[in-house]
């Protein structure tokens, strides 16, 4: 049944709108070229562009690029995101135009999920670091967007929210599950499949020491596992039925280990990291990456890099390392290289 509406019924109706909701209705939408990474906003940052042209790598797998890399000397070394190059077959790179099919893996850093890679090159421009990350919150940054054979998209966004640790659990895993028990840890299952299970340990079995370190709660062990990286083999000490046992475990990437149920923002995020969490310090912004799209760095108006994009979190949130701590991590890296 049809209701007709006199003008008091109308004024009511208009009464239950709030004026925000009237404005929006009146307005046109904004035109995509104008909305935060449409063209005519990119062409604010053709400096931006530029420079990361120069100063970030691209990195393949065979004919597919995966993710970036900084650029960090004339000679070829470049820091890249660890945990994205577990695995990869023909890793090449390209800078500028140039590709690159011989890449070293120099060295890594579990706790910030770093790679050093180095290249046979001379006279590449390296990143111009920024004094400081300290940028106010809504200040514009800029990262790499998509890339074709010659050119490079970029991906522009704001500072989000003040910099803070990540916490998380270990990217790297056992492959198996413990009861804590008197200040020790029994194994309660072996995961198929798993370094664990090919190492030959059972259920019973009793950690006593991780790569050396004395283990005696779930939590030492959760730190201690942070600083190594899936793929590596660590020395674990255990007791079976009173007799202290040695043997070798290849450690395995959570996601492949175990099969996680995503949450309701998960499903709704896209393409995000694998490994987005247990960092120390990031900063972080809200520039829409997909997962290939992190690695690179972070520049900001003077189009000097302020971090290393390290993790696309969810559909709202992506992580950056700082320069402060980037650089430092930078200097162990290549000690550790020689």
């Amino acid at each position: 049944m049809m209701r007709i509406f006199g003008i008091g019924g109308v004024l009511s109706l208009v009464s239950l709108l709030s004026c925000s909701q009237l404005v929006l209705m009146a307005q046109p939408s904004l035109a995509y070229n104008q909305r935060t990474n449409g063209s005519a906003v990119r062409e604010a940052f053709v400096e931006q562009q530029a420079e990361l042209q120069k100063v970030s790598a691209v990195l393949y797998e065979r004919s597919k690029n995966f993710n970036y890399g900084v650029v960090v000397s004339e000679d070829g070394y470049i820091l890249a995101k660890a945990s994205e190059l577990e695995e990869r077959e023909d890793l090449s790179v390209r800078i500028g135009d140039v590709r690159y099919s011989e890449v070293q893996v120099l060295a890594h850093n579990p706790r910030w999920d770093l790679a050093l890679l180095k290249v046979d090159a001379v006279g590449l421009q390296s990143v111009r670091w920024a004094a400081s990350s300290a940028l106010p919150q809504g200040s514009w940054v800029v990262a790499n967007g998509a890339t074709n054979r010659r050119a490079r998209r970029i991906n522009v966004g704001i500072i989000s929210a003040k910099p803070r640790a990540v916490d998380g659990r270990a990217s790297a895993v056992i492959g198996v599950s413990f009861k804590a028990e008197k200040g020790s840890l029994e194994i309660e299952l072996v995961t198929p499949e798993t370094g664990a299970e090919e190492a030959g340990l059972k259920k019973g079995d009793v950690l006593k020491k991780f790569a050396g370190e004395v283990i005696t709660s779930r939590e030492s062990l959760i730190e201690r596992v942070r600083d190594f990286m899936p793929g590596e083999k660590v020395a674990l000490e255990f007791e079976r039925k009173g007799e202290l046992l040695q043997v070798e475990v290849e450690l395995m990437a959570r996601s492949k280990a175990y099969e996680e149920n995503k949450s309701r923002n998960d499903a709704m995020s896209g393409d995000y990291s694998e490994r987005r969490d247990s960092f120390p310090r990031v900063m972080q912004t809200d520039i829409p990456f997909s997962a290939r799209n992190v690695g690179g760095p972070l520049l900001d108006l003077n189009s000097e890099c302020v971090g290393m994009n390290i993790a696309r979190a969810n559909r709202a949130e992506s992580f950056a390392i700082p320069v402060e701590e980037l650089r430092e991590e930078l200097a162990d890296l290549l000690e550790q290289a020689k």
